[in-house]
């Protein structure tokens, strides 16, 4: 029996996602920032603000400290540090920015997104990695190699985040999202927060219910970029533009 090819996209045509990464930085210039799965640090190296990075398995290769007035380090998992530690007291104030990047399976970005929201503040931003894979041999919740071994970006493991994004727009349809053409998987903005909300814990179990048996290949990778309508990374550079986007 012939299996119908997987519906795969374009490459992503903008800035790599870490120099995106850089410019919001500076774009934002926050004071305060979090980040959820550090591994090597590339992404925690461009921030300049005191900053709490959390992942239970460290694997630095680079100065993460330097430029920044603080940085917090926790070796644990993110459900282990929300659960026993208080952001806001660590930080002094709520986050302004933050980069979830961890454990590549939509249930647990979930948490992240809702333990995160919570030490937000109504003009923070949360970035959000590979909810736009462009092949959804890449997209598997098993991390098996062998399983994406033909397709277009095989050294890629994005996992099934790309489900979030889904639900967002079902479940909290006020939150802005701001998808960006960055590869290899693209980059999401979250903006219009309300650290008060409960919506996304009160409706956790039918969330997850609702996605965890659907698969990229099913849903149609053609239907999530519509979805999201993917921006060029060049809107990064215009100040105005970007503020426009990111707060209407």
């Amino acid at each position: 029996m012939n299996v119908p090819a997987p519906e795969v996209m374009a490459h992503h045509q903008g800035a790599d996602y870490l120099d995106c990464l850089g410019r919001l930085h500076r774009a934002l210039a926050p004071r305060r920032y979090l980040e959820i799965g550090v591994w090597r640090g590339e992404s925690l190296a461009l921030a300049e603000a005191e900053s709490l990075a959390i992942d239970p398995d460290f694997r630095l290769d680079r100065d993460v400290l330097a430029g920044k007035p603080a940085c917090h380090l926790f070796a644990c998992t993110s459900d282990d540090f929300f659960a026993r530690r208080d952001p806001l007291a660590l930080l002094g104030g709520p986050v302004d920015f933050a980069f979830l990047d961890g454990m590549h399976r939509f249930e647990f970005l979930l948490r992240d997104i809702v333990n995160t929201e919570h030490v937000c503040h109504g003009h923070s931003v949360i970035a959000l990695h590979d909810c736009l894979p462009i092949d959804p041999r890449i997209t598997n919740r098993d991390q098996n190699p062998d399983l994406r071994r033909d397709a277009v970006v095989p050294g890629w493991w994005a996992g099934d985040v790309w489900k979030v994004a889904v639900l967002l727009r079902r479940y909290r349809p006020e939150l802005r999202l701001l998808a960006l053409d960055a590869p290899p998987t693209g980059l999401l903005l979250v903006t219009g927060l309300d650290p008060a909300s409960r919506r996304l814990e009160d409706n956790y179990e039918a969330m997850v219910a609702d996605m965890m048996d659907v698969d990229l290949a099913a849903f149609g990778t053609a239907r999530l970029f519509d979805l999201l309508a993917p921006r060029p990374t060049a809107l990064l550079d215009d100040p105005a533009a970007l503020a426009a986007a990111l707060f209407p």
